[in-house]
């Protein structure tokens, strides 16, 4: 499961949308830089700060300082102009946890215009752990000595017990 990890990094289309309003107003505030206005109506914001049973509330994401990364016409820069005329939005997300052993240093979205989303990425600092083989090896000797003492033990007291029950 994902939860059971210390360490987990989360990245795709998750799909989010900006809530009640029209792609003409998103747009014009996309336009005017006022990327505020937008991410207070962000539906994945929104969740984690009003539910508290919301799964990735458990999960970080660093500020968003770039334009929606979703749904442009490929290989231009325009927002959807298809008769749908989708409003844009931060589908694409890239959000982490792992208490103190994990920080992010950038999250930026890229203009590759291949598809009508633009990719994000971000960059990592990961403290992970390191094992010592040598440690581990004797750790493992140990370990086996005790199961094996535990098992005499055991063969011991089955043994008194079998000759308690003749007497």
């Amino acid at each position: 499961m994902v939860m059971d990890h210390e360490i987990c990094i989360l990245n795709g289309d998750l799909n989010y949308r900006i809530d009640t309003m029209g792609r003409d107003t998103v747009v014009g505030a996309v336009k005017a830089n006022n990327l505020s206005k937008l991410l207070e109506r962000d539906q994945l914001l929104n969740s984690k700060r009003k539910n508290p049973w919301f799964k990735l509330r458990a999960f970080q994401e660093l500020p968003i300082t770039f334009a929606p990364t979703y749904k442009y016409d490929v290989g231009t820069d325009n927002y959807d102009t298809s008769e749908k005329k989708r409003a844009p939005a931060w589908c694409d997300r890239l959000l982490f946890r792992g208490k103190n052993k994990i920080r992010q240093l950038d999250y930026r979205r890229h203009e590759v215009r291949v598809s009508d989303h633009r990719p994000v990425t971000g960059m990592f600092e990961i403290t992970i752990k390191k094992i010592s083989p040598k440690k581990r090896a004797a750790k493992w000797e140990e370990c086996q000595q005790k199961l094996l003492n535990m098992r005499d033990k055991q063969g011991d007291a089955a043994r008194y017990a079998q000759r308690c029950w003749r007497c």
